[in-house]
């Protein structure tokens, strides 16, 4: 949607509903400047909705905003409004970008780190295989450098080079009897649970002295909310600049999730001296908030003369990357592109490819060729019935009340939603149909009903994105409680001490980051005013498609596939020019 759409989009919809505090305040500075700003204001309100750091101001237009002095500053002022060029930003979101990109600018520019012929070896020991050729050059360029984005596609290996990374670190860098704290983090706690798990079992296949395994295998996952200590509705807590996070090496996973406001908080809690990974996928959806953090870093790579020198040495007879002085955080990004788990000319991964390349003709010959995709149009009662026909397993393991069986097939299958609605009806109504076929009360809580925590509470060590299910009382079967997986056993909590949470038959495509099942059935929206949604793009679809292992289905018409895969309109961030902007001064400065 272009922002002259915006604009007349706002004037014919109800006033959005933080126009008038901003009103309040800037009309009673300048009266006349902000009847000039105002549908702008309520423009860029709207974009931030959607994600959009900024709006593009016509030419035409760019005069009377420039007249208006007092609210509207170039670059470096602080005002109400920025103008940089065409690009108009609230002043606050101006300066959150430019925070940000300082943050990763003085990681980025930390010294870095010189090694012996040792590590060498290890690297050549530690990637045997040709398709590891990847691995083996994102672990290098994290070994030397303080901050580094490895960017890549489900069953890439991120996690396995990470847990060899860590292995090298703790072997020729902190060879003290003190080992480095390292935070295994993610936005969610079920991605950072599932990354842990992860990096445990890739430990399993290294060979590493008793130390290091002592050390590797105590490491456990946490959301960024719980590490930080922070406390809404502010994001405060009590790390910064000053007190800053006891922590050395930090892993973040799923970075695509992380939004603008939480990554500042997260970098301003950080030591100077800290070693930051961000691992994730650029091609998933971006975070709700706003900002697009993982595929703003994640451009091609290419290396300074500096890092090209130290990686040959590190990595002979290795095709390296371009090199040239101003490549900029570019010298920061590995990018994995072989699949372990999909073949990108097969089912899955062939669909994957095609939505990524936008390819919409490719994406419906794949559904078409592949027996592990389908398309195909369902009414809600309908789907119904096939989900609990397709769940027989797992209500056989809840009518035994077999924790772990039970707890076995939560991944079995998931039905994921384009709109948060969709999934909520759905989940209405298959509920419904459960208390036919089960002659249960499913009215509230029921045996069998996995639940999805939707709000922090660090008293019960419940978070946003855990994932339970309701089941009676081991001990006493007349009682249902919420029961949560907790390493290789299960923690019980009463009903009446949950958070926030919703049933979880059915999630939005943006809940399931971080997931992985067997079969994932993803609703196309629902209403006919949806049929064209915006919202449901490449990226969802793309993020949808690869939460599943093994079989994929489209619940919708081939047009709103097509459409979904062609629509790819990016969010709008200024945060890779700031980056930019940052590594060019610098440039010109050594110049002197």
């Amino acid at each position: 949607m272009s922002d002259s759409m915006l604009i007349t989009s706002a004037t014919k919809n109800e006033e959005h509903p933080a126009l008038a505090a901003i009103a309040k305040v800037l009309s009673k500075v300048a009266q006349h400047e902000w009847e000039i700003v105002q549908p702008w204001a309520e423009a860029l309100l709207i974009a931030l909705i959607r994600g959009d750091s900024y709006i593009i101001i016509p030419r035409d237009r760019l005069s009377e905003l420039r007249e208006c002095r007092v609210l509207v500053g170039n670059t470096g002022m602080y005002s109400p409004f920025i103008l940089n060029q065409q690009q108009l930003f609230f002043g606050r979101m101006w300066q959150l970008e430019q925070d940000v990109a300082t943050d990763i600018y003085k990681l980025s520019t930390a010294a870095a780190k010189f090694f012996n012929e040792s590590v060498a070896e290890d690297l050549k020991n530690w990637f045997p295989d040709q398709n590891g050729n990847e691995q083996r050059f994102a672990a290098a360029l994290a070994l030397v450098q303080h901050f580094v984005v490895i960017n890549g596609g489900p069953g890439t290996g991120k996690t396995t080079t990470v847990a060899k990374i860590l292995a090298l670190l703790l072997k020729h860098v902190w060879q003290a009897p003190y080992p480095p704290q390292i935070a295994l983090i993610a936005p969610t706690g079920k991605a950072a649970t599932h990354m842990a798990n992860a990096l445990q079992c890739a430990l399993t296949n290294l060979e590493l002295s008793p130390e290091i395994f002592q050390v590797l295998s105590q490491l456990s996952g946490q959301t960024v909310h719980r590490l930080l200590q922070l406390r809404p509705p502010l994001l405060s807590g009590p790390f910064n600049a000053d007190n800053p996070l006891p922590v050395d090496i930090l892993i973040v996973d799923e970075s695509s999730m992380l939004d603008l406001s939480l990554f500042r908080v997260l970098l301003e809690s950080l030591k100077p001296e800290v070693r930051l990974i961000l691992l994730g996928d650029a091609n998933q959806l971006p975070a709700v908030g706003a900002g697009n953090v993982l595929a703003e870093l994640s451009v091609p790579t290419a290396l300074t003369p500096a890092i090209t020198k130290q990686l040959n040495y590190l990595l002979p007879n290795f095709s390296m990357p371009p090199s040239h002085e101003e490549a900029g955080i570019a010298a920061h990004i590995a990018t994995l592109t072989h699949s372990y788990r999909f073949d990108p000319t097969k089912g899955i991964g062939a669909l994957a490819t095609a939505c990524i390349n936008g390819d919409d003709s490719l994406a419906l010959t794949a559904i078409e060729s592949f027996p592990q995709l389908h398309l195909q149009q369902y009414s809600f009662l309908d789907l119904c019935e096939k989900i609990y026909q397709l769940q027989l397993a797992w209500w056989q393991a809840v009518t035994t009340n077999n924790i772990q069986a039970v707890f076995s097939h939560l991944t079995d299958i998931i039905v994921l939603s384009v709109r948060r609605a969709d999934a909520k009806e759905f989940n209405r109504l298959y509920c419904r149909y459960l208390g036919h076929q089960l002659q249960l009360d499913t009215e509230s809580w029921f045996m069998g009903m996995p639940i999805l925590i939707t709000q922090n509470d660090y008293n019960i060590g419940l978070y946003n994105g855990d994932i339970g299910v309701i089941l009676p009382d081991a001990d006493n079967h007349q009682f249902l409680l919420a029961y949560f997986a907790d390493g290789q056993s299960y923690r019980k909590v009463a009903l009446s001490r949950l958070p926030q949470h919703e049933p979880a038959f059915a999630i939005t495509v943006h809940k399931s980051q971080g997931s992985e099942y067997e079969q994932v059935w993803l609703l196309a929206p629902q209403s006919e005013a949806s049929v064209d949604d915006p919202l449901f793009n490449r990226a969802l679809m793309y993020t949808a498609l690869t939460r599943a292992r093994n079989q994929f289905t489209f619940c919708g018409t081939a047009r709103q596939l097509t459409q979904a895969i062609k629509n790819n309109e990016r969010r709008r961030s200024g945060l890779r020019s700031a980056l930019k902007k940052l590594f060019q001064q610098q440039s010109q400065l050594s110049l002197f």
